[in-house]
């Protein structure tokens, strides 16, 4: 029969996608306010390194492509988000650092990240959010270490 419910065993990199799908809903749905659309890693990551850091620690710190990094770049500038700058110490690296409006729009976000953190986590003890955090790191080492394709994750809200 058709509709019979069987248990089906979903691959764990379906289930992460699923989470990560999910988790960027809400987020982009809690910050919807604030007119910045997505990018919210990037700015964050910025902010954490004291509101500057060069393009290239970004692409791979998040493990973005270089060419995909410019056009959010270009995005988040023309928002008026970041600046970008050749370092004059090394002319090949861009520097990139969050304007007055880019602080403090990421510092709305980072209350959400700490807030989504903290309800996503809500009835998981904090022993097992460190073995989660542990295995997801190993997870990602280990699938680093494999040959695999590059591919480019576009999280918009559909309308």
């Amino acid at each position: 029969m058709i509709n019979e419910k069987k248990k089906i065993a979903i691959p764990v990199g379906t289930q992460t996608l699923i989470v990560s799908k999910h988790y960027y809903g809400v987020l982009s749905k809690s910050l919807e306010h604030i007119g910045v659309e997505r990018y919210y890693s990037i700015l964050y990551y910025i902010l954490h390194n004291d509101g500057l850091c060069c393009q290239q620690d970004i692409c791979d710190k998040l493990a973005i492509d270089k060419t995909a990094m410019v056009k959010v770049l270009d995005h988040l500038g023309k928002q008026g988000l970041v600046e970008r700058k050749v370092n004059p110490a090394d002319r090949r690296q861009h520097v990139i650092r969050l304007t007055k409006k880019g602080k403090e729009q990421t510092k709305i976000i980072s209350g959400v990240f700490a807030s989504l953190e903290k309800k996503m986590f809500k009835n998981v003890s904090e022993g097992d959010r460190e073995t989660f955090s542990r295995v997801l790191a190993q997870v990602k080492t280990n699938l680093q270490a494999m040959p695999s394709n590059d591919l480019f994750f576009n999280y918009k809200k559909t309308h």
